[in-house]
């Protein structure tokens, strides 16, 4: 392995030469662990992409999240255990710096937490179109008549422990 160059006196080494170095200092890891060297071939979205202007209620929206969600959280699970698993990474002369450990976690939850958001933006959209809140409702606690609030002559009184 090669020496590390000194970088205190100069500021802090550029991104690109840090990976220069690493890939330098990688190249017999690499020799023994082919990996590949262009990306993965993934599921084409497109579709999912073009379907969206045709979609015309809550009801065809969601199918086209829906769809996408399945086809896309089994890798984004993939990727996100992949950074969980090179947070937990210590070899016996390395260990992950605690700000490196921090960002791989947050960036695993990150993923995680993006698909249960889609998730729930797609309930929240189908909720408004299937069971909007009704007019009837109770008033909540911010538009409930307060005790100066003037309930009208012909407004049934409400006293506090009734129910309408």
């Amino acid at each position: 392995m090669s020496p590390r160059p000194s970088t205190q006196s100069d500021g802090p080494a550029p991104p690109c030469d840090l990976y220069r170095m690493a890939r330098r200092d990688a190249e017999t890891f690499l020799a023994n662990h082919p990996l590949p060297d262009q990306p993965t071939p993934l599921e084409d979205l497109t579709p999912y992409l073009q379907a969206l202007p045709a979609a015309k209620t809550p009801a065809e929206v969601s199918a086209i999240t829906h769809q996408l969600v399945a086809a896309t959280a089994p890798i984004l699970d993939h990727i996100a255990s992949h950074f969980i698993a090179v947070a937990l990474w210590a070899g016996t002369e390395h260990r992950h710096t605690p700000q490196s450990v921090r960002l791989l976690r947050e960036a695993a939850l990150s993923i995680r937490t993006a698909l249960a958001k889609v998730a729930q933006a797609d309930l929240e959209n189908l909720r408004a179109h299937y069971a909007p809140p009704t007019a009837n409702a109770e008033p909540t606690r911010a538009t409930a008549p307060t005790a100066t609030t003037s309930l009208g002559p012909t407004a049934p009184r409400h006293t506090p422990g009734s129910r309408r």
